[in-house]
């Protein structure tokens, strides 16, 4: 058994969706089932209609516009979709009503994007001769924490989901990325923006598969941003570690969490091109052939630099447990860290608005200065450990091109090399270490 699973471009148009047919029927010898991200565009009308909604407008027409101008594309009739349109419709008039967006609330808007797609998907694979059945990953027994806009899968669900779909008698079985149920209170969770790829190794997990399959939009985990550099190729294999540093460091292709259920039962990711089946993309495993010394650079951006300055650090014990302790109070997560005698510097994602209560009590015993507009660049490979010169390398290139650094970092196991840089010097940055290491 495969996991294919398909972003919201390759379920965007009518030929795409067309072309994801044919795929799925080669595969159909394997018993795939499909896990499928919104239509594009989708999701980034609900969240704009809840934030609208949330403001006196409660409106879908633009969702219903896209929603239905693409099922009369594929002559599949509205009526799949209409009752959820109409439950859309009513829960933004209640946002609209009592002024206010919970987390709970926010997460059942969003999932719209993934039911609709699914019972879609499902209904023009059936057109193309394929018994497909469509199934919310919910009703496939997929739970989860309660923790809304980054749930946490619940591996007591895994047997459930098992028994759920062999239970279903279909040639491919069509069910949602993205969006699951808590264990707590049964209320709809989201597992993170771009959670569809974490929804695949989910199901891979639960299912035992050979392989989970993310098709894409590029071929495979590519060597840098080829929005920037126009001579980035794919990867041919990554390890489970190098892909997951990857993802946590900004590579696209790739959510963050997406590798954790497939390392545990080692069962390989493959990336692939929806436009190009035929390019092999890139295979993650967990000992792949070493090639390259360095396999990508990556890049995070948008990052806030927190200086934390104290003499009580001078000697004393216990001073970094009470500052861990504040960012764990207020579920801050820390990109990247350095310390001095009496500093700790660290980048964070969280808005400034976010950080403030933190950087209050901070205050108290400390004097904090915060940055922002700042970007990690980092460069990946399992095949950096014990080769010389490699750091050097980096930051000559950098340093020559006329990129500040501003903080390194590089952990003991040599995966990564990472660089505190300007969000304005993203593009300079990229390139160099493209150029030096990869061309």
């Amino acid at each position: 058994m495969i996991v294919m699973k398909f972003g919201g471009t390759s379920v965007g148009s009518k030929d795409s969706i067309a072309n994801i047919a044919t795929l799925i029927k080669s595969r159909l010898d394997k018993k795939p089932l499909v896990i499928t991200s919104a239509h594009s565009g989708i999701t980034n009308m609900l969240i704009e209609a809840a934030d609208n909604a949330l403001k006196g407008n409660p409106d879908i027409t633009k969702i219903e516009n896209r929603q239905l101008g693409l099922m009369k594309d594929l002559g599949v009739d509205e009526s799949l979709v209409r009752e959820l349109l109409d439950n859309l419709k009513e829960l933004l008039n209640g946002i609209c009503m009592i002024e206010e967006l919970s987390p709970k609330t926010f997460d059942l808007v969003q999932s719209f994007g993934e039911r609709m797609s699914c019972r879609v998907l499902a209904a023009a694979m059936q057109k193309a001769g394929i018994k497909a059945e469509a199934k919310d990953a919910f009703d496939l027994g997929l739970r989860t924490d309660s923790k809304h806009g980054q749930a946490t899968p619940d591996e007591e669900s895994y047997h459930e989901i098992a028994r759920q779909v062999r239970t279903i008698d279909a040639d491919v079985i069509i069910t949602t990325g993205f969006i699951a149920k808590s264990a707590v209170d049964g209320n709809i969770t989201t597992l993170g923006r771009g959670g569809s790829d974490f929804s695949a190794t989910i199901f891979g997990a639960a299912l035992d598969a050979d392989e989970v399959e993310i098709w894409t939009d590029v071929n495979g985990v590519m060597t840098a941003d080829p929005g920037i550099c126009k001579n980035a190729k794919s990867i041919p294999q990554l390890s489970f570690a190098e892909a997951s540093e990857l993802a946590w460091y900004g590579a696209k292709v790739l959510h963050p969490s997406t590798i954790l259920p497939a390392v545990k039962k080692d069962i390989p990711v493959r990336v692939l091109n929806t436009m190009e089946p035929e390019n092999p993309g890139t295979v993650i495993v967990a000992s792949p052939e070493q090639t390259d010394i360095a396999k990508s650079v990556v890049y995070k951006e948008d990052l806030l630099l927190v200086n934390i300055n104290s003499s009580r650090m001078l000697l004393s014990h216990g001073f970094m447990a009470k500052v861990f302790s504040i960012f764990e109070n207020y579920n801050i997560v820390i990109n990247m860290i350095a310390t001095s005698e009496v500093t700790i510097s660290l980048t964070t994602a969280m808005s400034i608005e976010d950080l403030k209560p933190a950087i209050d009590e901070l205050n108290e015993f400390s004097t904090v200065e915060v940055r922002d507009r700042h970007a990690i660049i980092c460069l990946v490979g399992q095949g950096m450990s014990g080769v010389k010169g490699t750091a050097a390398k980096m930051f000559n290139a950098l340093s020559s091109s006329g990129v500040n650094i501003e903080m390194i970092s590089q952990g003991a196991g040599e995966i990564n090399i990472a660089a505190l840089v300007k969000n304005d010097d993203i593009e300079t940055a990229t390139k160099v270490l493209h150029q030096e290491f990869f061309e």
